[in-house]
């Protein structure tokens, strides 16, 4: 009898410790769905996004998992084809074509996200939904832009390029320019309106001006780049405060350039084999000057420190920002150019050469054949390349090859700019530390592919708390700025089959990208005429930035940076949790990044579903199949 009550009395516990266990784990919510779920996205606002395989998108309230809304504003998106020419996964549509608008300022612009796209040819759109409520809140309908046909479908006009979110000013502009053949003669009309949010009020419209692409913002002013119109308007009123017309000349807007400091615009006006180029005082819209060009093809056109550059495919010139005389001419160049101040300029030529220009006559400073020639990025003292072997260089401005002496890198598979003259890279087993000032590097710390347990590898660095925190899928390594280990943290993976079908999107750093191909595709960027300038730009804010950071303390150069920051203080682990023994099965570690702490566990035993992590409300979303959502709290 003593026996038996013992066995029993074991057995009780045992299953009030399993009763305990399985309520600690028990869902907060569920919820299906009629399509396979496809994409879904927490947001600051607390509304999980879905989107669904049939090209529905869906808002969910993410504390009870009530669905608030539905609508199909993205099944047009079906007919946009990837760069292969191919239909895309509609996970890809969705992550491509929404953007949450965040602002740290105004929270609540949080409850707006941003929807456009285009397959090019015969469909376009373009809306702002509010996520509370699944309204469309602003788009060319809503604001009653004119309708017109195009293969028999009825659409409302708008310019693509020159609608959009302007994030600045907290204001969404909507452009659009067409041939109006119902009138006599099929005139060009245009008219812009804009609309301010949170309260989504159209607060001015005007029929005077359009913008073919999106516009640059002054201040509170915006200018307008149209075809055959550019102008400078209060954002706020609508009102012109200058414009410059061609439509008289039978002339056409095709590149438009300010400079580095926005005080001048520099234009390019094509008619047919011929074009003019043009200096506007921002200001106050006077011409400063205009030069006739005769060029078969429209030429890129950059502003420069010293000067403005066309290129075309033989020819590079520059022409005097004065008068706007040609200064000089170098043929057969057909690679990238850079501005980089009172250096010169760069040119790469048949990814080949590298050559510094004298900005004052066009003659080569130097000249280095560098095989498979691509810049990376502008450091103190000169240009970080790569070349045919996969290697990292310094070239200085005297063009002497500082890293040759000590050695080339391998381009690393991590990167992680801490500050503004600084960068951590991550390369064949061993973390660097690159001084973008100097462009001297040393080893911060060696042989760290060593450390990492369960045959890994580092993925991820962050600045977390003082300190670097590089990290795999198991592993974490806090260390700190000198290279030392603050403290080393392992998770047992749960096995290689269900890790590898686990799909982690949680508030992971962003890295910096430095190569100009990565930062030019970035879907947000927007620029007027399309970007070729970007990269010219954005080496010459390199330079400009390192050079006035060489002369500052510390502190106040590190103010003309900040590093990229994840989102919350969470790293979730995928591994083995439990009781222990028998008991133990696949799960997440919810742990704090600063100090590697557990927070938390989940179990998830035989599931293997996709997940979105909350950092806020610390709620965990499981796809746990193809149909359905759980959501727990961690």
């Amino acid at each position: 009898m003593k026996m038996y009550s013992l066995k029993y009395g074991i057995l009780v516990v045992c299953l009030l410790c399993v009763m305990g266990s399985l309520k600690a784990q028990d869902a907060l919510w569920q919820l299906d769905f009629d399509k396979e779920i496809a994409w879904n996205k927490i947001t600051d606002s607390g509304i999980l996004l879905v989107g669904t395989s049939d090209m529905g998108l869906h808002g969910i309230d993410s504390r009870d998992g009530n669905k608030l809304w539905s609508n199909d504003i993205m099944k047009g998106a079906r007919s946009v084809k990837g760069a292969d020419g191919k239909k895309q996964d509609p996970s890809a549509l969705f992550e491509q074509f929404i953007y949450v608008i965040e602002d740290e300022e105004y929270p609540e612009m949080g409850d707006f996200i941003e929807i456009k796209y285009t397959d090019n040819a015969a469909y376009k759109n373009y809306a702002i939904v509010n996520i509370q409520n699944g309204e469309e809140v602003i788009s060319p309908r809503k604001a009653e832009m004119p309708i017109t046909k195009f293969f028999g479908k009825e659409m409302p006009t708008f310019n693509y390029s020159g609608t959009g979110y302007i994030p600045e000013l907290r204001m969404v502009i909507i452009s659009a320019s067409w041939q109006d053949y119902m009138q006599k003669g099929a005139p060009w009309m245009q008219i812009t309106k804009m609309v301010e949010l949170p309260s989504a009020k159209v607060i001015w419209e005007s029929d005077q001006v359009s913008s073919e692409n999106f516009p640059f913002v002054v201040g509170t002013d915006i200018i307008m780049p149209g075809k055959t119109k550019i102008a400078r308007m209060d954002s706020k009123t609508g009102k012109i405060k200058w414009e410059y017309n061609t439509s008289l000349k039978n002339q056409t807007f095709e590149k438009f350039d300010l400079s580095l400091d926005l005080t001048t615009g520099y234009f390019f006006e094509k008619k047919k084999n011929s074009g003019t180029l043009s200096a506007v005082d921002m200001a106050s819209g006077k011409k400063f000057w205009e030069q006739e060009l005769k060029l078969k093809d429209v030429p890129s056109l950059t502003a420069m420190s010293y000067g403005v550059v066309t290129k075309d495919e033989s020819n590079l010139r520059l022409y005097d920002l004065k008068s706007g005389t040609e200064k000089w001419k170098v043929k057969k160049v057909d690679g990238t150019v850079i501005d980089l101040g009172d250096y010169g300029i760069a040119i790469t030529q048949k990814e080949k050469r590298l050559v510094l220009l004298d900005p004052a006559t066009g003659d080569a400073k130097w000249d280095e054949k560098i095989s498979g020639i691509n810049i990376d990025r502008i450091v103190g003292n000169g240009i970080m390349y790569s070349d045919a072997k996969g290697r990292l260089g310094v070239i200085q401005y005297d063009g002497e090859k500082i890293w040759d002496k000590k050695g080339m890198l391998d381009v690393p598979s991590i990167r992680y700019q801490v500050e503004l003259g600084r960068e951590l890279m991550y390369i064949d087993g061993d973390l660097y530390d690159v001084d973008l000032f100097s462009g001297d590097y040393k080893v911060l710390v060696g042989k760290l592919d060593k450390q990492f347990e369960g045959d890994e590898s580092p993925e991820s660095i962050e600045l977390v708390d003082g300190g670097y925190l590089v990290s795999s899928s198991q592993n974490l390594f806090m260390f700190e700025t000198d290279g030392s280990l603050r403290w080393k943290k392992y998770w047992e993976a749960p096995g290689m089959s269900m890790a590898a079908k686990i799909a982690l999107r949680v508030g992971q750093v962003a890295m910096v990208a430095m190569a100009a191909s990565s930062a030019a595709a970035s879907s947000q960027y927007r620029t007027a005429y399309g970007g070729e300038t970007y990269y010219s730009k954005m080496y010459a804010q390199q330079a400009e930035d390192l050079a006035k950071g060489a002369s500052m303390l510390g502190d106040e150069a590190k103010k003309l940076f900040t590093a990229s920051k994840s989102k919350g203080n969470i790293k979730m682990i995928l591994s083995r949790v439990g009781a222990g023994g028998q008991a133990k099965s696949s799960g997440l570690v919810k742990v704090d990044k600063a100090t590697g702490e557990e927070l938390g566990t989940l179990q998830l035993g035989d599931k293997e579903p996709i997940y979105d992590f909350d950092p806020i409300s610390g709620q965990v979303f499981f796809k746990a199949d193809k149909k359905q959502i759980i959501s727990y709290s961690l």
